[in-house]
């Protein structure tokens, strides 16, 4: 994926979410205003596998898109949105890069052939060079099931949809329009998984995914896991100075809990994205909750497919 283009061109005006309890769409109307929707998913629909998503229920999925897409009357060119657990994220440091996209997924794969227990010809691989700070350079990885990704494209396609654009949330969190020179944490929690990413310079510098205890309470993984991150940022990186904090959770419990331990740290201010200008249905948006819609207020804010 490239960033650059992304940031330079028109937000879209249909943004999809899916994840395996809800499908969600928001369609940005200017005059109207935005319109929400959302539809159960059903067992199954979406299969896991050891590097995330595994398949797709084309026949199942494709029946739910085309109902959502005429009670919405969205674009046909659209964003779609996916559980930052679904895919694989990596920032990946290289001395040397090679220009051409093909020779650089190449490179890409026969270093996720280390990190992943699935064979790097059967990945769909979207990768961004970020802004090199001196002669540091990296990767921005994203590594995901070819088959899935087709699955998931045809179940749109035979809705009538096309996803220009395919990215997990926690991509979509860094997406969101800030002001020049701003440097954020993404603090971003689904489920059972935590995902930090921290932006500077123009490009993210940071990105971690863990997955929470199951058993015994997962708060206590959120403490350590945002303790670690923060620590590795203001010593190995040598961030000081003021940056912001974004916070977006599964449920408004744990966006406060997640806020109020970030409003400890020294020089951090912390924002919860506001979520209720993209779905005006109060019971709805609560029930969907920031997880799902602060990714979507972002790419209507700021990405474009």
């Amino acid at each position: 994926m490239n960033w650059k283009t992304l940031f330079l061109t028109p937000p879209p005006d249909t943004v999809w979410s899916l994840d395996g309890h809800r499908v969600v769409v928001v369609h940005r109307d200017r005059k109207t205003g935005d319109r929400c929707a959302a539809v159960d998913v059903p067992k199954d629909l979406f299969e896991m596998g050891v590097a995330g998503l595994q398949s797709v229920d084309v026949q199942r999925l494709t029946g739910l898109l085309t109902s959502l897409q005429e009670r919405i009357n969205g674009a046909r060119r659209v964003a779609v949105v996916i559980p930052t657990h679904w895919v694989r994220c990596f920032l990946m440091e290289a001395e040397e890069l090679p220009r051409r996209q093909a020779d650089l997924q190449d490179v890409l794969r026969w270093r996720l052939k280390k990190l992943l227990p699935v064979a790097p010809a059967n990945l769909r691989i979207a990768a961004s060079i970020q802004s090199p700070e001196g002669d540091h350079k990296q990767v921005l990885c994203s590594a995901v099931s070819e088959k899935a990704v087709a699955q998931l494209e045809s179940a749109f396609e035979g809705a009538g949809i096309s996803p220009g654009l395919v990215l997990p949330r926690v991509f979509a969190l860094v997406m969101e329009p800030v002001s020049l020179g701003t440097r954020r944490v993404i603090v971003q929690q689904e489920d059972s998984v935590l995902s930090m990413a921290f932006v500077a310079g123009g490009g993210v510098r940071l990105i971690r995914t863990k997955p929470l205890p199951q058993s015994g309470g997962s708060w206590g993984g959120v403490e350590r896991e945002v303790g670690l991150a923060m620590s590795y940022i203001r010593t190995t990186m040598a961030i000081d100075g003021d940056f912001e904090a974004v916070v977006s959770a599964s449920d408004e419990d744990t966006v406060r809990s997640i806020a109020g331990l970030l409003e400890g740290q020294p020089g951090v201010s912390v924002r919860v994205p506001e979520v209720q200008q993209v779905c005006p249905d109060a019971h709805l948006a609560a029930t969907l909750g920031s997880a799902r819609l602060a990714p979507i207020a972002a790419v209507l804010d700021g990405g474009a497919p």
